[in-house]
């Protein structure tokens, strides 16, 4: 089985934030310039994506957004650089941010995660309006040994619920339900499972370690992970119980899919979901690289994928029956891959980032994106595709 998941968490934390940078340096379509200037940074260098705002030192974990007025992330950075880093993981800070339509809004979180002495770092971010928003917080001693999950009401935190595994996947189905997905928390359990239901939180095995979730209702729920066998799943929940939905081709033996799992999943329609598969690098069996599935409400399928590289990026909807995921091409180039009308186009990032995480904005066509920055030094880029 890969991992662990923690291994996974590395990337996204500020011990891995070194690591993430070399890649950046490879892959993105030229070096950084850390002499540059900000507003050289800022100046859009693709049509359509721009970066409007760099946040220096933040390892960030989480992007939702709810509208043209509400997105939210979540991060966490060094609250004492000199007493912070790789060797010593203490006085982390989570940092949180909203768009208010207008700016970036810091939220303070709870008092118990700035300056922390535990290992800290930020997981995924979901909700349903700015005054329901979920965010998982890792801690632990030495690694991410739980998750904190922080509920913003509006005007206050509540208090913080802790899940005894490292969630990596959270879906709010409806204003008053929440789902998190993690690692099994004790031997020969593949996968937990957490779902709070409005006034109670109920906790159990799940059938594989929970990567990526989506949700088109409250009765319409897709997970993504990794099975017992160390192999790809896809769990889907009709209302009233979870369903494996098998991918094809999958079997024990089958070359190229060892430690792989499902790293996103895009819901358009019932009868309409994308999943994109594994490490999907560009050395896979099929040769084609990123490997993308299709749910045509029946059954799962191989689709084609016209470009070759490694998945950057979780695939994700564009709010008009078409796709978003970012490429990190075998050329050293990172490339925006859009899915509309039945054609895959591609688009160069700028240069100075690498998006890890995107998210479409409901009611628009217009797009998020967060990841690596390599002007300034550590940090995290924002970008956004339309206006």
């Amino acid at each position: 089985m890969i991992a662990d998941t923690r291994t996974w968490l590395k990337r996204l934390t500020r011990s891995g934030a070194a690591g993430l940078l070399a890649i950046l340096a490879a892959c993105a379509q030229q070096p950084g310039n850390t002499a540059a200037t900000q507003s050289s940074v800022l100046s859009p260098s693709t049509p359509g994506w721009r970066i409007t705002r760099l946040l220096p030192d933040l390892a960030v974990g989480g992007l939702w957004a709810g509208g043209p007025r509400d997105a939210w992330l979540a991060g966490d950075e060094c609250a004492d650089p000199a007493t912070c880093g790789e060797s010593d993981t203490s006085n982390g800070t989570l940092v949180v941010r909203h768009w208010d339509g207008v700016s970036w809004r810091a939220v303070k979180p709870q008092k118990a995660y700035t300056n922390t002495p535990l290992d800290q770092g930020a997981g995924p971010v979901t909700g349903t309006s700015a005054a329901n928003v979920w965010i998982a917080a890792y801690r632990g001693t030495e690694s991410a040994d739980w998750t904190d999950m922080l509920h913003w009401t509006g005007r206050r935190w509540a208090a913080p619920v802790r899940l005894p595994s490292p969630i990596q996947a959270v879906i709010a189905p409806s204003a008053t339900q929440l789902w998190a997905f993690g690692d099994g928390t004790k031997p020969g359990q593949p996968g937990y499972v957490a779902h709070f239901t409005g006034k109670s939180w109920r906790s159990g095995v799940f059938p594989l370690a929970g990567t990526t979730a989506a949700a088109l209702s409250p009765a319409d729920i897709w997970v993504g992970g990794i099975t017992a066998g160390g192999r790809p799943g896809m769990e889907h929940w009709n209302g009233r119980e979870w369903q494996a939905t098998p991918f094809p081709d999958l079997a024990p033996d089958s070359p190229g899919f060892s430690e792989v799992a499902v790293q996103g999943i895009a819901a358009v329609k019932p009868d309409d979901v994308w999943a994109d598969v594994g490490d999907i690098g560009s050395d896979s069996s099929n040769g084609q690289g990123a490997f993308l599935m299709h749910w045509n409400g029946r059954a799962w399928a191989w689709t084609h994928f016209p470009y070759t590289g490694l998945a950057y990026s979780p695939v994700t909807t564009d709010g008009h029956d078409g796709l978003w995921l970012v490429l990190a091409a075998k050329d050293k180039k990172s490339w925006f891959c859009h899915y509309s009308a039945g054609r895959w186009t591609r688009t160069p990032v700028p240069s100075s980032s690498l998006p890890q995480l995107l998210a479409w904005i409901p009611g628009t066509n217009s797009q998020w994106a967060i990841g690596a920055a390599s002007d300034f030094g550590a940090g995290t880029a924002i970008l956004k595709y339309g206006t």
